[in-house]
Formats: structure tokens, sequence, C-alpha cells
């Protein structure tokens, strides 16, 4: 006896599978933004501690340049502080709508009992 989906249920279990991948990308992208906020977060900690005269230099590519401003890197690393912000914000919200669109699913599913049909 083969136990067999019926096609509208089969579609949906398709489109589960797709929004699960999807789900795990963002989980994590969000993630890789998270990161990317404290290390900047923790540079600005870095910066308001060390003394007004020590040489600051920041990362461009494979070298190490000095930075000639104090108040322009201070202002570049809270730009890109806002930015991640941002962009996680708009993952979170990704994420809650992929997160809903799943449940309805899974929701149907329970509804029709998975749908299996003997064959």
């Amino acid at each position: 006896m083969a136990v067999s989906l019926a096609p509208h249920l089969r579609e949906k279990l398709e489109q589960a599978q797709k929004l699960q991948g999807e789900l795990e990308a963002i989980v994590a992208q969000k993630y890789q933004l998270e990161v990317s906020l404290k290390e900047t977060e923790k540079s600005l900690e870095e910066l308001e501690n060390v003394d007004e005269d020590a040489p600051i230099y920041k990362s461009v590519g494979a070298i190490l340049v000095r930075v000639k401003s104090r108040e322009d890197i201070k202002k570049e690393l809270q730009e890109k502080k806002e930015l991640l912000e941002l962009r996680i914000k708009t993952v979170e919200k990704q994420q809650a709508l992929l997160e809903k669109k799943l449940r309805e699913i899974q929701e149907e599913f329970a509804r029709y009992g998975g749908g299996a049909q003997s064959a």
C-alpha cells in the first residue's frame, strides 16, 4: 500500500520546503549581520577608550591605512552601525513573514490530516 498526497497538498509541501530553505538563508544572513554589528559596536567602544593622540588604523583590503581624522572614522563606524541595524530589522521582517507562511502551510496539513491517501 503506497501513500500519496493529494495534488494540492503535494504542491503545498513543495512550497513549504522552498520556504524552509529561504528561512534558513535568512537566518544565516541575520547571524552574519549581527556579528558585523557587534564588531562595529566593539570598534566604536575601543575608539572611545584610546588616547586622543594614539594613531588609528583601518583595514582596507589586505593593508592597514592610518586614519587622519578620529571624527571621520567615528562617523563612518556610526553610519555602518545604523545601516546594519536597519538591515537586521529588514531581515527580521522577512524572517517573520516566512515563518508565518510556513505555519499556515503546517496548519493546512494538520487540518487535512496530512492528506494521505491509500493507493
